[in-house]
């Protein structure tokens, strides 16, 4: 048991890195909340953006985040609920 909670700590502390890298890798969002209430105009651009937004790098790093988040919630439980 001992083995594997090692193994399951250096894998999250991995997570960890990878999580850091992904978001400082991420271009800076400036619009904030002004941009979030920006009218039909704005959402009906961010709407198309979104759709092709997949394909590009910065697509791809949100994706990344995401699943590196929810890998790295289910390591820190799995790693609680053996202490």
């Amino acid at each position: 048991m001992g083995a594997l909670y090692t193994i399951l700590s250096v894998v999250l502390a991995l997570v960890c890195v990878g999580i850091v890298i992904a978001v400082l890798l991420q271009k800076k969002r400036d619009a904030g909340f002004s941009g979030s209430v920006g009218g039909v105009g704005a959402s009906a651009q961010a709407e198309n953006f979104d759709k092709t937004k997949k394909r590009t790098t910065e697509g791809r790093l949100e994706r990344l985040t995401k699943l590196l988040g929810a890998v790295f919630m289910i390591l820190a439980l799995v790693i609680a609920l053996m202490a």
